[in-house]
């Protein structure tokens, strides 16, 4: 058995936790499908290559090495034609590397379509007069996710907001403007995107679709201070209408507490108040 198809053997015959020491989550959205295959035409060129480099090394050594009864043979040190062809090669090699990223990077950053069932949910939901759920390409749902020293804040449509974890629907794409109020974070949330940094008086953007309802854990990827290892977030996809009455439900409950803080202050200001 060959170190490749030993190497494959073991992935294989891993247990889900052990085959992600190896392996990116599985995707649950297509642009993390997109960032999974550029993964793995990655680990690809790395094994093959390491597989290369080692083969030649053990037929350079078989070829030149001393026999009994006679001098090693040296090769000729003048002979450039290899080097040369190698080299050609490798920045051959490294050049399609570099358009193959650049490719699957950008697939990974544009809007996805709706899915089936969130174009007919959308259009359910547009019919109550609802105005969260978009209902084609150019119109995705947008998100404001905020970061600070160490959290995360969803600002939603109606004046909803929430604090560390995140909920959209299903199918319909979703579009988060990344901003930050003091040092630059990073949203990572390895199942539904790449990793994005929240910079600092610029807005950055992260494109997804959940394809699956479900929780999707997303953890800190940059040093943001000594709490950053704590400064995790969570996205749970849930079906359009779940997501409308939590928004719905969301809105009502800050808008009652605001006005209760306003009625509060308006009595203690008034003349004679304790």
């Amino acid at each position: 058995m060959t170190l490749g198809a030993l190497i494959w053997a073991l992935a294989g015959g891993a247990s889900p936790a052990a085959a992600n020491l190896i392996s990116p989550e599985t995707p649950a959205s297509p642009n993390a499908e997109e960032m999974s295959t550029l993964y793995w035409v990655g680990f690809i060129v790395a094994i093959l290559g390491f597989l290369a480099v080692n083969l030649a090394l053990i037929g350079v050594i078989r070829r030149y090495r001393a026999k009994r009864g006679r001098e090693a043979e040296i090769p000729d040190p003048h002979r450039r034609g290899g080097q040369l062809r190698l080299g050609a090669g490798l920045g051959a090699l490294a050049l399609l590397l570099f358009i193959v990223g650049v490719f699957f990077t950008e697939r990974a950053r544009e809007v996805p379509e709706p899915g089936p069932d969130g174009l007919q949910a959308s259009n359910t939901l547009l019919a109550q007069k609802s105005i969260d759920i978009p209902t084609g390409d150019d119109a995705p749902l947008v998100i404001r996710a905020t970061a600070q020293q160490w959290l995360w804040r969803y600002d939603y449509p109606r004046g909803a907001f929430s604090y560390y974890k995140l909920v959209v629907p299903v199918d319909p794409p979703v579009v988060l403007d990344l901003v930050s109020t003091d040092v630059v974070h990073s949203w990572f949330v390895p199942e539904l995107s790449g990793k994005f940094d929240a910079v600092p008086g610029k807005t950055n953007k992260v494109v997804f679709r959940a394809d699956e309802e479900g929780i999707y854990e997303g953890s800190s990827a940059t040093f943001s201070g000594q709490g950053y290892a704590s400064m995790r977030t969570a996205v749970e996809a849930v079906s359009p209408e779940e997501y409308e009455a939590y928004v719905t439900e969301l809105a009502a409950g800050i808008t009652e507490a605001q006005d209760r803080v306003i009625e509060e202050q308006g009595g203690i200001n008034e003349p004679g108040a304790n």
